[in-house]
């Protein structure tokens, strides 16, 4: 066998590794979608047995956000240290045991403890990912939204299989265990995907390797994630609530918006995913923000069940690829170390944290639709930002 044929062998095989691993974190977001966004579907249900007002509703899920927080600080440690696979693996346990955990229907406190868990597992998960898809894709925008459209359907069949237990009239704890039933399946994947371990670039100790820090563009992008991630959680998190309180709409037809925010964010994903090479990724963040910003309006504003739904849908299809660009627009910092990786998604988890709570907080105050005055807000501060990143964007 001639060298040739030797190189040829090793570049198919890394092909098909490539291809292995992009599927294998597929799997994983589409898992790790349903997780968060179970959360919110059963907020409005956690809330009746529990029986918590609107601020406490609110605290439970920044509990949830507060350990993805933690684990976005700590992944790329971790990671260095025990290895990627393994860091996988355990939080594919996260995921299966703190599901597992809910589906008991324990008390208060379990129920946070619970929900702590299952935020350490998606952080661990999100910034891991996110860390190996810039590297095997080198920051490709397309392959990047191909993975959080994979996010976005798992996001969809949640409340999906909420509003079907619904109207079957079984609980809502089996959809719950059925998604921790798929995260154990994550445990065998992980195991066998070819996950690239940690080399030494990136480390401590190589010169220049904390430059990302002298990057100011580091911190525009620890901010876009930060509104951007709140105002998602915020508004999916808070959205059954507002349809079925402050609108009075069917709790089965509410949950059923919440299935379309993230039907419109799988369509907008995937479209990302076919024409994101062809896109101007700073002008075309500025746009979503807009568009979010004016649906939020709507959504707010609007009486007629119509106009809810194209708000609903217009605000997943404004939100749908933001995140995925943001990490384009940061490839250059999120390849260079997973320590700056987990610095951008970290205060996206803190904005995960802080909304929710925040508009729980002006909820309980006045009423629920005060809450989403607070996150239109923030969408506003989100729009400024984006500005900024189009007139000063990265060469």
């Amino acid at each position: 066998m001639t060298a040739d044929d030797v190189s040829t062998q090793k570049t198919q095989q890394a092909a098909r590794n490539g291809r292995l691993l992009l599927a294998g974190c597929m799997a994983f977001f589409l898992v790790n979608g349903a997780l968060v966004l179970m959360t919110s579907s059963l907020l409005v249900f956690l809330m009746q047995d529990y029986n918590l007002t609107y601020d406490q509703g609110g605290l439970l899920l920044t509990i949830q956000a507060v350990g993805n927080i933690a684990t976005s600080f700590l992944s790329g440690p971790l990671a260095l240290r025990v290895g990627r696979k393994r860091t996988l693996v355990l939080s594919a346990i996260g995921f299966a045991v703190s599901l597992g955990l809910i589906a008991l229907e324990p008390p208060l406190l379990a129920l946070q403890l619970a929900l702590f868990l299952s935020g350490l597992a998606w952080g661990i998960c999100n910034n891991l990912v996110n860390f190996i898809v810039v590297q095997i894709s080198g920051g490709n925008s397309g392959r990047i939204s191909r993975v959080h459209t994979s996010f976005s359907v798992g996001a969809f069949l949640a409340p999906l299989l909420v509003a079907l237990a619904v109207r079957l009239e079984i609980s809502w704890r089996w959809p719950v265990a059925l998604v921790a039933l798929a995260a154990l399946g994550l445990v065998a994947l992980a195991v066998f995907l070819p996950v690239p371990e940690s080399g030494a670039a990136g480390s401590a100790g190589t010169p220049g390797a904390r430059a990302y820090l002298r990057d100011w563009r580091l911190y525009l992008y620890m901010l876009l994630l930060f509104l951007y991630v709140g105002i998602e959680t915020g508004f999916s998190g808070w959205l059954v609530t507002y349809l079925t309180r402050w609108r009075q709409m069917d709790s089965s037809a509410a949950q059923s918006l919440l299935s379309g925010l993230w039907v419109a964010m799988i369509v907008g994903r995937v479209l990302v995913s076919i024409f994101g090479h062809r896109l101007n990724k700073s002008r075309f963040l500025l746009l979503e923000a807009l568009g979010a910003v004016l649906a939020a309006l709507l959504l707010i504003l609007a009486s007629q069940p119509v106009f809810l739904a194209l708000a609903v849908f217009g605000l997943g299809l404004s939100l749908s690829a933001f995140y995925g660009m943001v990490i384009a627009n940061a490839s250059h910092l999120v390849a260079e170390s997973p320590v700056a990786s987990g610095l951008i998604m970290g205060l996206g988890g803190l904005g995960a944290s802080l909304m929710p709570l925040l508009a729980g907080i002006f909820a309980a105050r006045q009423d629920i639709v005060a809450g989403l005055w607070a996150l239109f807000t923030a969408a506003l501060c989100l729009l400024a930002l984006t500005v900024v990143n189009a007139l000063y964007p990265h060469r």
